[in-house]
């Protein structure tokens, strides 16, 4: 008979995969990704899933090469298919980023090219309630908006999706520790220079401590709260930026800077973000100060211009803002 977790598992993750489809799951070893991969092969058979396993050694820290022997096995154990690389990170490493976002671009380019190389429609990774909470306040600290604040969602961008998103990382342990499954514990997470690790271990244990002992789950509540609010609002700034952007001969956005400085700030700060992805920003790296410094451009007068992320430019013309790389 499946537990609560199981049946909480099929009630919030399960929805996100299709019957028949092909998912591939990221695995680590560690609590997280283990327990994801054991629930999706306890559900194939009834919703008959394709599973296959992407375990990327990131070659930062000794001990990978265990995490993908151990993998390995458990891989074995499951008869899955595996699909495992190793990268160096520190030598992919772009001047501009620091190693943690280093080692999230090149995990996401491996599971994206394993996942289109080998036929699996879906990523599956086992990010958790935990995750979100922290994701949250991180957020919250850098002066995120609402969009932001909203936190990861359940599924995308692109073949991404996060089953245990509704989840506790205790209760994934607590699954695990019941059927006697192990996993590998990644000693860097235990690093407080990480910002990461100062929330999981100081702050979020304080504040359950000291205000509310649910206060994870308030604030993937208000999460849910404010992402509904969040995706009307982007749908508006998504239909403003058709209206008053076109590209020209050489691929570079073009933008009515006085249209976009008269829209009110909710919209106007979403249509700046849409249009530095569209011109060329990579997503993950479009800052508050970015959207700001853009709207600013806008604003002021011909010949301004400010350097953006990923190599793009943006230069104020007369009427226009001309934004590309």
């Amino acid at each position: 008979m499946a537990d609560r977790l199981e049946l909480a598992f099929r009630r919030h993750g399960l929805p996100l995969i299709p019957r028949g489809c092909a998912v591939l799951a990221a695995v680590s070893g560690g609590g997280d990704s283990v327990a994801l991969l054991h629930l999706l092969a306890g559900s194939s058979r009834g919703r008959k899933l394709t599973i296959g396993v992407a375990h990327l050694d990131h070659g930062l820290r000794r001990g990978s090469r265990a995490d993908r022997r151990w993998v390995e096995g458990l891989v074995r154990e499951l008869a899955l298919p595996l699909h495992a690389d190793r990268r160096e990170v520190a030598a992919k490493r772009r001047k501009d980023e620091s190693p943690e976002e280093a080692a999230r671009r090149v995990r996401r380019e491996f599971l994206l090219e394993t996942a289109e190389e080998k036929g699996y429609g879906l990523i599956a990774t086992g990010h958790n309630l935990d995750d979100q909470a922290e994701t949250i306040l991180m957020r919250l600290a850098r002066g995120a908006g609402a969009t932001g604040l909203a936190g990861m969602s359940p599924a995308g961008p692109g073949p991404f999706v996060r089953p245990l998103l509704q989840l506790e990382r205790e209760a994934l342990r607590d699954y695990l520790r019941r059927r006697d499954l192990g996993w590998r514990e990644d000693p860097s997470n235990r690093d407080l220079r990480f910002d990461r690790n100062k929330l999981r271990r100081r702050v979020l244990p304080l504040l359950a401590s000291s205000l509310n002992p649910r206060v994870a789950h308030h604030l993937v509540k208000a999460a849910r709260l404010l992402r509904e609010d969040a995706e009307h609002l982007d749908t508006l700034a998504r239909d403003a930026l058709d209206g008053l952007s076109r590209s020209d001969r050489r691929g570079r956005l073009v933008l009515d800077a006085r249209k976009l400085s008269e829209l009110a700030p909710p919209i106007a700060q979403r249509l700046a973000r849409f249009a530095l992805v569209r011109a060329g920003v990579d997503a993950r790296r479009v800052a508050t100060r970015h959207v700001e410094a853009l709207l600013d451009l806008a604003r002021g007068g011909r010949g301004r211009q400010i350097d953006l992320p990923s190599g793009v430019l943006a230069l104020r013309e007369t009427r226009h803002l001309r934004i590309g790389r």
